[in-house]
């Protein structure tokens, strides 16, 4: 399942062989929203398959961070 917006993009990934791909091919979908906003992006984990990646504020512009949001 995926869902996606202006800002960002959630991913469910059922086989860890495909992560680094969608994650990669993710931020390259919001890469132009983040140049032209001149902001970072965020990945965020929020279970063991489901991942967002999202355009913030608070990430310096050109720097991708990770956060981890369950446990």
């Amino acid at each position: 399942m995926n869902y996606s917006s202006e800002n960002s993009i959630t991913l469910t990934v059922q086989k860890r062989a495909e992560l680094e791909q969608r994650l990669d091919n993710a931020v390259g979908k919001r890469l132009e929203n983040a140049k032209t906003r001149k902001q970072g992006m965020l990945v965020t984990r929020s279970s063991p398959e489901t991942f967002t990646v999202s355009l913030s504020e608070k990430v310096p512009y050109g720097t991708t961070m990770e956060k981890l949001s369950w446990r």
